[in-house]
């Protein structure tokens, strides 16, 4: 086994280990998080992009997957992976989310339905909700998972991360380096020269992460704010977010 694939293979052991310590307690309005009992990577969404990726160029980080309905076609699929029966994660095609992924990364060349090798997707909050699949999102949870991220992404080591959405955005920058700097203004962020940010690793190496929204349906919506008026946009087009997308294209040309 590859040093990469034993740090990986400790973090996710090490990560397991203090989910199932946690006490439900100290989570939020009566949601709590656990980990998935069918998760044998950092993170389900990882099933999609990510298996033995340890050297993949790219990462994707989202905030938090949500309930992991046990009878989802989604975690059937990862239960067949995980017993050798498939090979690919087979996304959800009614999810708004997973369908504009694959929009977006086909402008930076990607075909996200099979599996890439250059690729490793996950979610900064490891653990999963006990019902719901959205909302009381308490930022300890975010914090807690910290040092976990750090982990991960100093033993990947992309070249790029995406980051969908202000909270993973910020997190991600806290994760790296221990200062939380809150973005008051998140779209005129991600247009800004101050978009992307170079991130330290442990290796001296830095990873560059760009801020871009999530692709969501409210996140698609917020991304279509009005500057000028602050009404949201009924319009769930993706225009603004490919130009987003073209940027990352742009620099991964100009570094190669």
């Amino acid at each position: 086994m590859e040093i990469k694939e034993q740090l990986y293979r400790s973090l996710v052991e090490d990560a397991r280990k203090d989910y199932l310590s946690r006490p439900r307690s100290s989570n939020s309005k009566g949601v709590y998080l656990t980990w998935a009992e069918d998760c044998q990577e950092i993170n389900l969404w990882t099933y999609w992009q990510g298996i033995g990726n340890y050297d993949a160029s790219i990462m994707l980080v989202g905030q938090d997957w949500g309930f992991p309905d046990g009878t989802s076609s989604v975690m059937k699929n990862i239960r067949d992976i995980n017993s050798g029966l498939r090979e690919d994660y087979e996304f959800d095609q009614d999810s708004p989310t997973d369908g504009n992924l694959c929009k977006l990364f086909s402008v930076l060349g990607y075909d996200i339905t099979r599996r890439c090798k250059d690729l490793f997707f996950t979610n900064f909050i490891l653990g999963y909700r006990s019902k719901g699949f959205s909302g009381n999102l308490s930022h300890e949870w975010l914090t807690a998972d910290a040092p976990f991220f750090a982990r991960l992404v100093n033993i990947i080591e992309p070249r790029i991360t995406i980051c969908l959405g202000k909270d993973t955005f910020e997190n991600v920058q806290y994760a790296c380096t221990g200062r939380m700097e809150h973005i008051k203004n998140f779209n005129a962020f991600i247009e800004s020269p101050q978009n992307p940010v170079a991130l330290p690793l442990l290796s001296g190496k830095t990873t560059t992460a760009f801020a871009v929204a999530h692709c969501g349906t409210i996140g698609t919506m917020n991304r279509n704010r009005s500057g000028k008026t602050g009404n949201l946009s009924s319009n769930h087009s993706l225009e603004r977010q490919i130009k987003d997308w073209t940027r990352i294209k742009t620099y991964l040309k100009a570094a190669t």
